[in-house]
């Protein structure tokens, strides 16, 4: 039983983190805006969707 809480407990932390770290392409999707730029690291993306 243990094991199961604190495994519920890191899930639903790493979604909590995934989920903060998103909120402006989240939100970008959600209204209907455009992307905002990727971060430079982010080499799979196009050069010119990236911020420099």
């Amino acid at each position: 039983m243990k094991t199961e809480v604190i495994v519920g407990i890191v899930v639903i932390a790493a979604v909590g983190c995934c989920l903060y770290t998103h909120r402006h392409v989240i939100k970008a999707l959600v209204k209907h805006e455009p992307m905002p730029k990727a971060p430079a690291w982010h080499v799979w993306v196009k050069k010119e969707n990236r911020r420099d």
